[in-house]
C-alpha cells in the first residue's frame, strides 16, 4: 500500500483528501505545517507528498526546498496543491523541486491522477537504479591489457661457424 503525505493547514481540505485517497486504497499521513510534514517525513518517508504553500510556522516552499536538499527527500514525489495561482507561482514552485502543482480549487480525480502518474514514475526510476546496481555487482571486472609479445629471438649462428 502506497503511503502519501498531506501537508495543508486546512483541516477541511486534509480531512476530505484523506476520505477520498483512503477509499482509493493508498494509506495517508497528514500535518499542518512544513515543519511537522518534516518531522513526520523523518519518522516514516512516505512514497509521495502533496502540500500546500502558504501555512503557518514554515511554508511549503522552504518544507519542498529542505525535503529535496536531504538524501532521502530528494526523490521523493512531490505535488504542490495551492490557491496560488499566477504563472510566477507556479514556476517557482517547480523550481523549487515541486514535481507537480495543483490549483484550489481542483478536482479530486485530476489529483488523484497526477498522484497515479508521479507513483509510476518514481516506481519505474526505483527499478532501474536497481536493475544498473544488480548489473554493476555482476559485471566482471575488466581483465587488464595483455603485455606486448616479447621481441623476436635473434637467428641462430651460422652452423658451420667462421667465414667458410
Amino acid at each position: 500500500m502506497k503511503k502519501i503525505l498531506i501537508v495543508d493547514d486546512d483541516i477541511t481540505l486534509r480531512t476530505a483528501l484523506i476520505r477520498y485517497l483512503e477509499k482509493r486504497g493508498y494509506s495517508v499521513q497528514q500535518a499542518s505545517s512544513g515543519l511537522e510534514g518534516l518531522a513526520k517525513f523523518e519518522d516514516d518517508p512516505p512514497d509521495l507528498i502533496v502540500s500546500d504553500i502558504m501555512m503557518p510556522e514554515m511554508d511549503g516552499l522552504e518544507f519542498c526546498r529542505r525535503l529535496r536538499s536531504t538524501r532521502t527527500g530528494q526523490l521523493v514525489p512531490f505535488i504542490f496543491l495551492s490557491s496560488r495561482q499566477e504563472v510566477d507561482d507556479r514556476i517557482e514552485g517547480h523550481r523549487t523541486g515541486a514535481d507537480d502543482y495543483l490549483v484550489k480549487p481542483f478536482e479530486t480525480k485530476e489529483l488523484e491522477a497526477k498522484i497515479e502518474a508521479q507513483l509510476e514514475r518514481s516506481r519505474r526510476m526505483n527499478a532501474e537504479i536497481v536493475r544498473l546496481m544488480q548489473q554493476s555487482n555482476t559485471e566482471k571486472p575488466p581483465r587488464p591489457p595483455r603485455p606486448p609479445p616479447p621481441p623476436p629471438a635473434p637467428p641462430p649462428p651460422h652452423p658451420r661457424g667462421g667465414l667458410g
